[in-house]
């Protein structure tokens, strides 16, 4: 099935350019890392605030993730050798990308919540007492799974625009809707299927960090940031595998997906038949 051959080279790819990969994510990773703690430095420390929220997280985290997509997207459309980070973290490019990824993680998060809010609004009564929670599970797993396949969409549809903006210059939506329209429903499915492997490395990391004790490195608060932004890096940089994971597998199939649909749209006044 072409579906799950897009997905197979992608994890392919991921498994033999890793040392690339981590060149490619290593230094935007380290720079975002940096740019969180000072929110949190600021929101907690000085301001005196609660920690920052999720939403000001990765706002502040769009502008490195976009640079590190642009390089992975510049490895797999052309074969170009991986270039400085820091060229592609100032280029015009990437704060074009910036506010792209930025709307991308924010969307995630709002759908994410979805299906809790949805649940009180919809099935749960005014006063839960009256209400059996197992009567309600059924209706707060099929939220969650129409919201993991909306999230799945969205990812390839965002996805798209970075790589628009990698070949364009800039995103143009009409190039865009001419990539997404080639195979509409293949996309989807190679998209579940990236989001599905990202997912199974998620919560097998997650119970990796949690057995090794990770999540204890982080402090609950960084008050005194002296004293606490040496734990919550730690913290940080034990969650930098599972991440990097995430980042790799996600991008290199969806990456996989949207070269051979350039290579289809290119060849489309030739003869010869580009299959996705």
């Amino acid at each position: 099935m072409v579906v799950l051959d897009v997905a197979l080279a992608g994890v392919v790819r991921t498994i033999a350019g890793l040392p690339r990969l981590l060149g490619i994510y290593g230094l935007p990773w380290l720079l975002g890392t940096i740019a969180l703690l000072i929110l949190d430095v600021v929101v907690q420390d000085q301001l005196r605030l609660a920690p920052a929220p999720e939403w000001a997280r990765n706002i502040v985290w769009a502008p490195f993730s976009a640079a590190a997509y642009l390089m992975l997207l510049r490895w797999v459309l052309d074969g170009a050798s991986p270039t400085r980070p820091l060229n592609v973290l100032v280029a015009r490019e990437t704060w074009l990308a910036a506010p792209i990824v930025g709307l991308w993680f924010l969307t995630h998060i709002a759908i994410s919540h979805a299906p809790f809010d949805l649940l009180q609004w919809l099935v749960l009564s005014a006063d839960v007492r009256d209400y059996r929670w197992d009567d309600a599970l059924p209706y707060y797993f099929a939220f969650v799974l129409a919201a993991w396949f909306i999230k799945s969409a969205l990812a390839s549809w965002f996805f798209g625009l970075i790589v628009v903006v990698a070949r364009c210059g800039w995103p143009d939506v009409r190039e865009h809707w001419q990539l997404v329209r080639l195979h509409p429903v293949r996309l989807l499915l190679i998209a579940l299927l990236a989001a599905a492997a990202v997912d199974g490395a998620r919560i097998l990391g997650s119970q990796v960090l949690g057995w090794l004790g990770a999540y204890q490195l982080a402090p609950r608060g960084m008050i005194p940031w002296r004293a606490n932004i040496g734990w919550a890096f730690l913290a940080d940089l034990a969650e930098l595998p599972l991440q990097f994971l995430e980042f790799a597998i996600e991008g290199c199939i969806l990456a996989e997906a949207y070269r051979r649909l350039l290579a289809q749209r290119n060849a489309a006044r030739s003869p010869a038949d580009v299959r996705i």
